[in-house]
């Protein structure tokens, strides 16, 4: 579902950044393509819904959010410049030109096991990263896995989760924080997010892009979220080598998943099995 109110490109919010090209929308936000006219760069905008200028617990997440998010300095962290509110609140961060993991699967492409060890070693780096710093994701999914030109992973939105969640605000499709089709069991329970449910996502994630699927898809959100409560997954067998590795993230107890440096780990022991992986198919924005 797209943002009900677009804003017209040439706009420019908080007097510097000047909307060139809607570039995604989802059901909280739209992104634009957007010059800085101060640092004369191109940069990438998120507009969040206007509903959501008004709502004052919202945008006080937002700010602090932001804040934490624009401290995280990694190569696999997309890079936050600025926040503000021009009569919506708006985040700035790095422009990537590679597209999003989510748009190279709809095109049809599905990841070798070797593309997929690499995406998922760059994404846990960032989480390692970011989990060190007492930051939580609770949003990891295909659509938040960015590529840059250089084909380098960035993971996108740290904290605009927990913003969203703490204002009461939820996805048309979906009651709890986070996208319902990469929700670790804890989440769907409603108990308290750790580290650990980034993991268990990340290896919904992985799966899906060698396979197609995510395990216990069901026709309803409520269906999808009480399949995977106590059940424990089998990763597809075309991941190969990695099956294991998937199987331990992807344990519905989260004590029994690995950190995720542990994880970063695991899956690069598996690369000695694994032939050298071949470039992303990538879709330039």
């Amino acid at each position: 579902m797209a943002v009900s109110h677009p804003l017209d490109v040439g706009r420019v919010l908080g007097g510097r950044y000047r909307l060139v090209a809607p570039v995604g929308a989802g059901a909280s936000a739209r992104v634009y393509l957007a010059d800085d006219v101060t640092l004369r760069r191109r940069v990438a905008v998120k507009v969040l819904h206007p509903a959501l200028a008004d709502d004052d617990a919202f945008l006080r997440r937002f700010r602090a959010e932001a804040r934490a998010a624009a401290s995280l300095n990694h190569p696999h962290v997309l890079g936050v410049y600025d926040w503000g509110e021009d009569g919506v609140p708006f985040l700035v961060t790095e422009y990537l030109g590679g597209g999003s993991l989510r748009a190279l699967l709809d095109a049809g492409h599905r990841l070798t096991p070797s593309q997929a060890l690499l995406v998922g070693l760059e994404a846990a780096r960032g989480l390692e990263y970011a989990h060190a710093r007492q930051l939580v994701h609770r949003d990891v999914k295909p659509a938040n896995l960015l590529f840059g030109d250089d084909a380098r992973l960035r993971i996108a939105d740290f904290g605009l989760a927990r913003a969203l969640a703490e204002a009461g605000w939820t996805e048309p499709t979906a009651g709890l924080v986070g996208t319902a089709r990469y929700a670790a069991p804890e989440q769907a329970r409603g108990e308290r997010v750790g580290p650990a449910a980034d993991i268990y996502s990340l290896a919904l994630v992985v799966n899906e892009a060698v396979s197609g699927r995510v395990p216990f898809e069901a026709d309803t959100t409520v269906a999808t979220l009480m399949a995977r409560l106590d059940t424990p997954w089998e990763p597809d067998p075309a991941l190969g080598p990695l099956v294991p590795v998937i199987r331990r993230a992807g344990d519905p107890d989260p004590e029994a998943r690995p950190d995720a440096g542990e994880f970063a780990d695991e899956l690069l022991a598996c690369a000695r099995d694994l032939p050298r992986p071949a470039a992303l198919p990538l879709s330039p924005v």
